[in-house]
Formats: structure tokens, sequence, C-alpha cells
């Protein structure tokens, strides 16, 4: 058994999606891409007799194995000396552990992302998002 004072060494998913999402914040006040981050539910806590109670409530039902971060980025393409045209990219990611797999049905969104034309990542690190949006 860990006593509860250690520290984790590897990071949870939790501790990578809120680097990220961070990371992004910065980049859209900067005005260099849009992004958003996909919620399937909400945590709702209450008291109930001295207790804390925790459940999950749906506010709307999700799609079934989509990415955490939706990330659009704008990109200029010179098709002549003269002339260009204004693209949008769009980077699927999905966030997991060191250690974490794609569930079937995250593997199904992905592929129907990618045959969208999008960009799919599984991101451990916040250092695997940078390098997909350079």
């Amino acid at each position: 058994m860990t006593p509860k004072n250690l520290r984790r060494l590897d990071a949870t998913e939790a501790d990578t999606l809120k680097a990220i999402t961070d990371w992004l914040d910065l980049l859209q006040a900067q005005g260099k891409l849009l992004y958003l981050r996909h919620n399937p539910s909400t945590v709702i806590s209450k008291m109930v007799k001295g207790k804390v109670k925790t459940a999950f409530k749906k506010v709307r039902e999700s799609q079934l194995g989509a990415a955490d971060v939706i990330v659009f980025k704008s990109k200029r393409i010179d098709v002549t000396k003269f002339y260009h045209v204004d693209v949008c990219d769009v980077l699927c990611i999905e966030v997991k552990s060191t250690t974490g797999k794609l569930s079937p049905a995250q593997e199904q969104w992905a592929e129907k992302a990618v045959a969208q034309g999008c960009h799919y990542i599984v991101a451990r690190s916040l250092e695997d998002v940078m390098e997909a949006l350079k």
C-alpha cells in the first residue's frame, strides 16, 4: 500500500489535459488558434446527511468516442507567387496517460475524423500537442 503523502511521479490523464488546455488558452488569447474542449458529462456534488455525494449528469448526449479537444488553426497556402488560399487545419486530440489506450469507440471516431481530413493524435504530454501544432 502506498502512503497518501507520497507524490505521483507520472502525470495523470487529468494533469496532462489541464496542461494542454492551459497552453491552448494562451494561444487562443493570442489569436493563434481556436479550440474547444469536449465535455461529455458534468459532475454534480451535494451534501447528503453530512457526506458529499457525487454524481455524473449528462447535460446532453455526447458523441461516443469523440476527442477530448478539437483545435482549429488557419494556414496560408501559396498556390502561385501572387495567389494564396487560407485553409483551416483541424487537430483532434485524445488525451491519455502514459499507459492509457483508446477504446473501440474512440478508435472508430478517430477513423471518421481522419476520413474527413482532420489530423488526430493521442497526446500523452503537452509536448505531443506542441509538436503536432508546429
